[in-house]
């Protein structure tokens, strides 16, 4: 019997080199790191826990949290006090009305200190209360060296970041599409006032592969940038915090790092088999990985990982071919998923022959009643 294999935790951990840091040549900031973004590997690193402000880096915090708060084409009313705010902005003033859409491209492109004023009363009603779920959000991602005291990064005692955990919230925060899509763009249209605005970030038509995130600069942080990049298959963050030399130093970051790392087939399509009992069937169900499970590799070793295969505990006979049941991953340790694929059955599995009666068949009965009365219904 295989039914031992149903809901089993397969532990295959890659034993691979602890990967170390460049040590190139150094680069002029305070405080900088460079990761893989699904894994969070650490690449390079100066300082990267040292706590430093972050000037208008803090707005991949207050986009992240609007974006998954509210709907882009939901209009927000300008304030009096969001049209006052000081430093950089796109000159909004009272009463105006604009789209969530709009403000964030204003936000990310622009850098819009009143953009972030307004989606932060927009969303939770006060920047006080906006700044409370900041900061909750941030211990929800596994910051631990992170303090917000407002939307925009306007200098404050007591909002501070690492150059770490500034990596770990765009890590997450590149997981939403909506996200990645502003900021990657080099230009955006506005509905209001017809506006047409342009990317701060130099480097999405300077150095390839670079794609967002966000600049920042005060007299107090200094110049701040936070850039993602994707090569052969491989992305990485890179951050750097008060570095006057940010551009030149993010180029040569990648042009070192991308040079260390590839991706490698890990599980072949249908290379992983498992198995799911099938109550009343002629035998247990077959599932196989429908795609192929990659990793990253590091000076030429993989990243440690497991292959964790998530399935129903068990199904009913009889059963298709091609049904999804489950999912294979290849998790770190840490618990990132780094790779991903439906587990498909691979056969029918017919109902054994004793309960082929109408008791027998009662439970296939009753399932297809219930898909013949909910089609069309959303869940």
């Amino acid at each position: 019997m295989k039914r031992f294999f149903c809901f089993l935790i397969l532990s295959v951990l890659l034993i691979s080199s602890a990967v170390v840091p460049a040590a190139a040549e150094d680069c002029s900031a305070k405080g900088a790191v460079v990761i893989e973004s699904l894994s969070e590997t650490v690449l390079y690193e100066k300082n990267a826990d040292a706590p430093l402000p972050e000037a208008s880096t803090t707005k991949i915090m207050t986009a992240l949290l609007v974006l998954e708060s509210i709907d882009l084409q939901r209009e927000i009313t300008v304030s009096a006090s969001a049209g006052a705010v000081e430093g950089s902005q796109l000159g909004l003033t009272a009463g105006d009305r604009l789209t969530v859409r709009d403000l964030l491209y204003v936000l990310m492109l622009k850098s819009g200190n009143d953009a972030a004023e307004a989606l932060a009363e927009g969303v939770a009603g006060s920047v006080s209360e906006f700044v409370d779920r900041m900061n909750r959000r941030a211990t929800e991602i596994g910051l631990k060296n992170t303090q917000f005291q407002n939307p925009h990064g306007l200098p404050a005692e007591g909002h501070y970041t690492t150059a770490r955990d500034l990596a770990m919230l765009t890590a997450a925060a590149l997981e939403n599409e909506d996200f990645c899509k502003i900021v990657s763009a080099k230009r955006a249209k506005l509905t209001y006032k017809n506006m047409v605005i342009t990317n701060s970030n130099k480097l999405l038509d300077t150095c390839d592969g670079v794609f967002g995130v966000k600049t920042g600069f005060t007299k107090k942080a200094g110049r701040c940038l936070v850039t993602a990049a994707e090569r052969k298959g491989v992305r990485l963050i890179c951050v750097t915090l008060n570095d006057g030399n940010d551009w030149q130093d993010h180029a040569r970051l990648y042009e070192e790092c991308f040079d260390r790392v590839d991706r490698q087939e890990i599980v072949p399509r249908q290379g992983y088999g498992g198995f799911v009992p099938v109550l009343g069937g002629e035998r247990d169900a077959t599932v196989k990985n429908s795609l192929p499970l990659t990793c990253v590799t590091i000076d030429g070793e993989p990243i440690a990982y497991q292959l964790i295969p998530r399935t129903v505990p068990r199904i009913f006979a009889p059963s298709e071919q091609g049904i999804t049941l489950g999912y294979l991953q290849a998790v770190t340790p840490t618990g990132r998923v780094i790779s991903s694929s439906p587990l498909n059955t691979a056969h029918t599995v017919l109902q054994k022959k004793e309960e082929r009666t109408f008791f027998g068949s009662f439970p296939l009965l009753l399932r297809k009643m219930f898909r013949t009365l909910t089609s069309g219904i959303a869940f």
